[in-house]
């Protein structure tokens, strides 16, 4: 009995030492900039706060470091897309008009410096998936003219994001609010879309105002996003504590993991087993409709397959024989640098200034021959 009560009363005192020590921190957190690297620590912290703890906390304070609660959404980038437009020189011939994010950005403005003929116009979000790629180039139909060269970006790592209606449910720690639609294999054919209940950020920020929209909307992203965690989005109360924020972004990455694997399933000869989501079918019938797409309104579409430092899933396994049957043009980074070539890569994950600098020179080159051909190339 003695024993037992010992036990307790340590129990009890580990406790009592780990409150005091949360509520420390808590109130270190809470003195702002005013103590040496404050800034650094309270960023550590933030990174465990939930999802919806942190698009609260960028809403609240938009000017604080790190905040993505206004990248990318889709009518901000239409918008600008059009006045873009306004500015052009139509006498100047084809634009190269892009849709990816920051690795086709990056290789299509390398493309720009190594021949000034190519023009480029970029529309892009943070690790973008298929869907919101493909989702930018239709709302950016009205802007591109007949000769225009249409870019589809597709990156190897953001492919679970395919199961997802936006960003908030697979990248915890940087969980941009932008949307997106969801596609799907269509029984006869195509693709079947659900879109998003939220699609600007007015919408979203008009959210804490009726909770009967935001109710909605968390049930569809209940319903139908196959990479959303209880963990990652659950209690946010529990944000107050320093501590249960190190606990959840533990946990929570662990849970986004799981999520990812489960959505891609396992490889085996180049194609998925056991994915959750079709997301190989998706993405081959994505680029059937985009060749088609900018072909009827007298654009070249190219394919740019980015696999960034992760050998699986293999974009070109997954999409060659697509994109030979439908002879759509491709440029795949993984036929000139192969993605386990560690060095050529920064530790943010990027492509090495150099490579990328070369790509821009290949890909420049392959838009010349391109270019030569006629539309149904």
């Amino acid at each position: 009995m003695a024993s037992i009560l010992a036990t307790l009363r340590m129990a009890g005192l580990t406790l009592a030492a780990l409150a005091v020590l949360d509520l420390a921190v808590a109130g270190f957190l809470s003195l702002g900039g005013a103590l040496p690297g404050h800034a650094r620590i309270a960023a550590y912290f933030d990174y465990g706060r939930s999802v919806p703890g942190k698009l609260a906390r960028w809403q609240r304070l938009p000017g604080v470091a790190g905040n993505l609660f206004d990248v990318s959404w889709r009518d901000h980038i239409a918008a600008q897309s059009a006045l873009d437009l306004a500015a052009e020189d139509a006498a100047r011939g084809p634009v190269v008009r892009s849709y990816g994010m920051s690795f086709v950005d990056r290789i299509v403005e390398a493309a720009a410096k190594a021949d000034p003929g190519v023009r480029v116009d970029r529309h892009s979000g943070p690790a973008a998936p298929p869907n919101f790629t493909y989702a930018l180039f239709h709302d950016d139909r009205a802007s591109r003219r007949a000769g225009d060269i249409a870019v589809l970006g597709v990156l190897a790592s953001s492919l679970h994001g395919m199961a997802s209606l936006s960003n908030r449910s697979w990248v915890f720690e940087q969980p941009a609010p932008f949307t997106y639609p969801l596609y799907r294999p269509a029984p006869g054919g195509g693709l079947t879309q659900i879109d998003p209940l939220v699609e600007t950020e007015d919408a979203e920020r008009a959210l804490a105002d009726d909770p009967a929209a935001a109710a909605a909307w968390t049930a569809q992203l209940a319903a139908h996003d196959a990479n959303r965690t209880l963990v990652a989005n659950g209690w946010p109360l529990l944000d107050r504590s320093p501590f249960a924020r190190l606990v959840r972004r533990s946990l929570a990455l662990d849970a986004a993991g799981d999520a990812r694997s489960a959505v891609l399933g396992d490889w085996t000869a180049g194609e998925p087993d056991g994915a959750a989501f079709p997301y190989a079918e998706t993405l081959r019938r994505i680029i059937v409709a985009f060749a088609e797409t900018a072909r009827s309104d007298g654009q070249v579409p190219v394919v740019l397959l980015v696999q960034d430092g992760q050998p699986s899933p293999d974009l070109l396994a997954l999409t060659r024989a697509t994109l030979a049957a439908h002879a759509v043009p491709y440029f795949a980074t993984a036929e000139h640098v192969p993605p386990d070539t560690r060095d050529a890569f920064l530790s943010d994950s990027h492509f090495r200034p150099d490579i990328d600098a070369e790509f821009g020179r290949l890909f420049a080159a392959h838009l010349r021959r391109i270019r030569a051909l006629p539309p149904n190339g």
